[in-house]
């Protein structure tokens, strides 16, 4: 994949640094930002690299992310790696100290020619989410946006108060929609829930719990070669609700996104993958997928038969909410937009941040 540089860095073997470009921090649209804070006499004792060798980028990424979430995980972005062979554009910043380079902060991106059209974003596209930065000194995270390559597009930046002096930098801002996750410290079990829904949905939800119950599901967890049968049944719903807008159609259509749930799953060893299948009548109808890690329960995808089971897809979201209780999560992470459920089922929100240039 292609890759355009930013002002003064070079890309000789990956490994040539580059003084800070000071220019740019006296034009516009920077120089607002700039020009009162000290970031100029911060940036002329920096230099700026490109890191384009993966394994190069995954020392530099175990070196410095903090590990808190699921996408800070090597292991996880190592798997878009693997799936979608996009060349890592690791912009890094860094003092140098005689032979030594001080590591500041680096930002992972590449050239996503799917969801953003050639623009550079995170490492992973579309997928992560409350991306960090990973730097040692926050005063380094302007630097490292304003140096960075364009066109740039930085979604799904967690919304923490150590970013929010970022708000008067140039194209930085909220994103429009809604991020969804349930806080569980609220329950102990599921039908404690149910209690915090508007009595109408909590009549449809436990109605339609009842009506798969009647059909006797078995329900089955972590046989991860159902994987293949949630490919299928997302699919087939897509189609199913799309049948003319193949735009709309399930991301299972593409090869890579498949691949990259396969690595997901095969790559895993500090975060715990989960699977539910949903069997009825012998045959796997349900499949939720997901991953445990620091007692958050991040709800990545799933896949139900709903035109045969209706209700199946409520249910099988309870099994969610059950498993994550069970195994002591603090929330679940159901990811960013609504998809015409998510509102009605009393979830908690906030907005991320996102950055463009």
């Amino acid at each position: 994949m292609s890759t355009k540089l930013p002002v003064n860095i070079s890309t000789e073997e990956n490994t040539t640094a580059s003084p800070y470009p000071i220019q740019i921090l006296r034009e516009d649209p920077w120089h607002d930002f700039t020009k009162h804070n000290g970031y100029i006499p911060l940036a002329k004792r920096l230099m700026l690299k490109v890191i384009s060798d993966i394994d190069e980028c995954e020392d530099v990424w175990n070196d410095i992310s903090p590990n808190r979430k699921l996408f800070d995980l090597w292991e996880i972005r190592k798997s878009f790696f693997e799936s979608y062979k996009s060349d890592p554009y690791f912009l890094t910043i860094f003092e140098q100290k005689g032979l030594k380079e001080n590591l500041l902060g680096v930002l992972p991106l590449w050239v996503d020619d799917d969801d953003y059209k050639g623009q550079y974003a995170w490492y992973g596209g579309y997928w992560p989410e409350e991306n960090n930065f990973f730097v040692r000194d926050l005063e380094v995270i302007p630097l490292l946006l304003m140096a960075a390559p364009s066109p740039l597009c930085l979604q799904c930046i967690d919304p923490i108060p150590d970013y929010d002096f970022l708000e008067s930098l140039h194209g930085f801002s909220f994103e429009k929609d809604k991020k969804y996750f349930m806080n569980l410290s609220k329950y102990h079990t599921v039908n404690e829930y149910l209690t915090s829904l508007k009595k109408k949905k909590r009549y449809n939800i436990k109605r339609d719990r009842k009506i798969i119950l009647a059909n006797h599901p078995n329900v089955i967890l972590n046989n991860f070669s159902h994987l293949e049968r949630l490919f299928e049944l997302n699919i087939a719903r897509f189609r199913g609700k799309y049948v003319d807008t193949p735009s709309e159609y399930s991301i299972f259509e593409d090869i890579r996104q498949k691949n990259l749930f396969r690595k997901f799953i095969a790559n895993s060893h500090v975060a715990e993958p989960r699977m539910i299948s949903t069997v009825i009548n012998g045959n796997v109808e349900a499949v939720e997928m997901g991953f445990i890690f620091n007692r958050t329960y991040y709800a990545l995808s799933s896949g139900a038969n709903i035109m045969k089971y209706s209700g199946l897809g409520v249910y099988s979201n309870l099994l969610v909410i059950e498993d994550a209780l069970k195994n002591g999560c603090e929330k679940i992470d159901f990811f960013e937009g609504d998809y015409n459920w998510k509102d009605s089922w009393n979830l908690d929100t906030f907005f991320h941040y996102k950055f463009v240039k």
